[in-house]
């Protein structure tokens, strides 16, 4: 028997013939986890623990925590022009752009890059209203888990985040909820650049991409950042999140935890591009 199917079985035991009839499935798999990590034999890969303990807190993680602001969504009105909606999804490398009616609010939907390549066949004038797809409003205190499984029934791949006033919270892909299990989803372009997003400076400080991870800064800046809270995975988002909007070009921001300087190189009204980082 596989090593593998010996987990399963084990698993299988555990549930249906142990001695507590309130074990239930969330337990079971905790506990051969924890059963692994003592067996020499190892049967389950630590990449697979990982994934299956991802699985497990997306129980316990609301939407809110992991979703994407406001600030930084990208979003057209019904009355973009298509040479405007080409532009946004090409300056933003994006296959998705919600769209608003009114203001940014009023979200109605989202429009899809594949619809609107389709429509340059159709010979008939642009008419944003024929494409536009539904997208699910959800509280941000919805289970991440909750979601995943309304995304599966609706084949809704976007959720929109409204809070209690009926404004625009956040956002959610059903990319953001796969990579909560199996990690950073990157593609082969992605990879290839993450060095070259990370420069160490002649005076030792480091210039980087406001969407570089801590780990990145780490591997490829060797410098080890701790963030001041558990919501953030990049550095631009930490700094947003700590000063509680979107910093302007050369705006400097300290990080007296760590005895660090922010120097922001450049920014817009949605992000922050890139930063330099220097000890004080």
């Amino acid at each position: 028997m596989s090593s593998k199917c010996s987990c399963v079985k084990r698993l299988f035991n555990k549930i249906f013939k142990g001695k507590s009839k309130e074990l239930n499935v969330r337990n079971a798999i905790e506990e051969i986890i924890e059963e692994d990590e003592h067996d020499k034999s190892q049967s389950i890969a630590n990449d697979e623990k990982e994934m299956i303990g991802n699985v497990l807190d997306l129980r316990d993680t609301q939407i809110q925590d992991i979703m994407i602001p406001n600030v930084s969504i990208i979003s057209i009105p019904t009355t973009a022009r298509i040479e405007d909606i080409i532009n946004k999804f090409v300056e933003n490398k994006l296959t998705t752009l919600l769209v608003y009616q009114g203001n940014n609010d009023n979200i109605i939907g989202v429009l899809h890059l594949k619809d609107v390549a389709n429509w340059f066949h159709m010979q008939k004038p642009f008419n944003i209203n024929l494409f536009v797809r539904e997208v699910l409003f959800v509280p941000p205190t919805m289970k991440t888990l909750d979601l995943l499984f309304q995304m599966k029934r609706t084949g809704n791949k976007i959720a929109v985040i409204i809070d209690e006033y009926g404004c625009v919270s956040g956002l959610v892909s059903l990319m953001d909820l796969m990579e909560e299990i199996v990690g950073d989803i990157k593609d082969a372009t992605e990879i290839k650049t993450q060095k070259n997003k990370i420069i160490i400076s002649n005076d030792g400080s480091i210039v980087t991409d406001g969407k570089s991870t801590f780990y990145e800064i780490e591997k490829y800046g060797n410098l080890k950042i701790i963030p001041n809270d558990d919501f953030n995975d990049t550095i631009g988002g930490m700094i947003t999140s700590m000063i509680g909007r979107i910093p302007v070009k050369g705006e400097l921001i300290a990080f007296p935890k760590q005895s660090l300087e922010f120097e922001v190189i450049d920014a817009d009204a949605r992000r922050i591009k890139s930063i330099r980082i220097r000890h004080v």
